[in-house]
């Protein structure tokens, strides 16, 4: 099996030295996403639009990554704010209207930027080995 980098233009390509995922046989590991738009301007405001740019960032990562929402294992979200939990959940929830969730941790803790308000990275199952 062999490690490829995923990248794409249709989510923000950050200037970290991180990829925004790794496909290794039939897993991708997508990388702790943010809310950045394309331009890597940050969505600033409420936690809905960030919450919901990340979950937009993360859907064009998978596809990239011959993947989608659907076939995620398990994702960790972090939130810089506990007061978010519930929107969190009900936005979160969109991307999987089936029900049919991935298993999950979600905690609070310090995000590296100070007006980033969530974070999501996932593992998921792809359509084909790498």
């Amino acid at each position: 099996m062999s490690r490829v980098i995923v990248e794409t233009s249709e989510a923000p390509r950050p200037k970290a030295p991180i990829a925004q995922a790794v496909r290794h046989g039939r897993l991708v590991f997508v990388s702790g996403i943010t809310p950045f738009d394309l331009d890597l301007n940050l969505v600033k405001g409420d936690f809905d639009a960030q919450m919901r740019q990340t979950m937009r960032n993360v859907s064009a990562i998978l596809k990239a990554s011959d993947s989608g929402f659907e076939k995620v294992l398990k994702c960790t979200v972090i939130l810089a704010r506990r007061e978010d939990w519930r929107r969190m959940n009900e936005i979160y929830a969109e991307s999987w209207p089936g029900g049919e969730y991935p298993a999950r941790t979600a905690f609070e803790a310090l995000l590296p930027h100070p007006d980033f308000l969530v974070e999501v990275e996932c593992v998921a199952e792809t359509n084909g080995e790498v």
